[in-house]
């Protein structure tokens, strides 16, 4: 009798603890505590550029992540700019002077690339920022 006793004190004991253990408010793990950086971390400015980037068709050629990937990039050549590629391989440098002398001239040897002076210089500015954000992250 002594034995059964103990046994079901034994058990009773083990469910309440894991009950206690298994209850309650838990800490979010330290994974779901550090949200990802989305685009709502870009500027205004720079969140300004992706749309002038999206609406002027930017993204059909050098893809929306600016990785030269673009739906139209396929049949191109020469192939759309990359924006992660290093600074030596791009004709006027990954600079906000550069890239706006691109948008301002376009790529005289590249027929594709051609000039988006008729933006304006603010939108230019703007989407020019918006390239070096793809090219930096």
């Amino acid at each position: 009798m002594k034995t059964r006793a103990i046994l079901i004190s034994l058990f009773v004991s083990i469910l309440s603890l894991t009950f206690l253990l298994n209850c309650g408010d838990k800490e979010k793990p330290k994974e779901e505590a550090a949200p990802v950086a989305s685009a709502a971390t870009l500027s205004p400015e720079v969140e300004e550029g992706k749309k002038l980037f999206l609406e002027n068709g930017c993204n059909a050629c050098h893809g929306d992540s600016g990785a030269g990937d673009g739906a139209a990039a396929a049949s191109l050549n020469p192939k759309p700019r990359n924006y992660k590629a290093p600074a030596n391989e791009w004709k006027n440098g990954p600079t906000e002077a550069g890239v706006l002398k691109t948008l301002n001239n376009g790529i005289p040897s590249n027929p594709v690339m051609t000039s988006y002076k008729f933006l304006g210089d603010e939108k230019l500015k703007k989407i020019a920022k918006y390239v070096i954000y793809l090219n930096q992250n």
